[in-house]
């Protein structure tokens, strides 16, 4: 009917059995790719971004000029704004300061 084996505890079975568990090994999980749910906390991935070429068989990445990003920047002469700069940093320019030593 039933074979000896089925009524013996798990160390006296004449064979090893592996039990599959829910985590991964170390090296298991250096292998798969890195998502939002298995990294730690503020792990942020992004939303991708657009291909701008291609791989070759050989690992080269060839550009296609037609995808790449092209920035418009508009003509910044007689602009009356100014960039922000820290409160701490002195008015007046380093060529007209007076040096410590003369």
């Amino acid at each position: 009917m039933f074979s000896s084996f089925s009524y013996f505890p798990f160390s006296k079975l004449p064979y090893q059995v592996r039990f599959l568990s829910k985590r991964l090994s170390k090296s298991a999980t250096k292998r798969i790719p890195l998502t939002t749910k298995r990294a730690r906390k503020g792990y942020y991935k992004g939303k991708g971004s657009t291909k701008e070429g291609h791989l070759t068989s050989k690992s080269k990445f060839i550009v296609n000029w037609n995808k790449r990003l092209e920035l418009i920047v508009p003509n910044l002469e007689d602009f009356k704004l100014k960039p922000y700069i820290a409160s701490t940093v002195s008015k007046i320019p380093p060529e007209k300061r007076e040096s410590p030593m003369g």
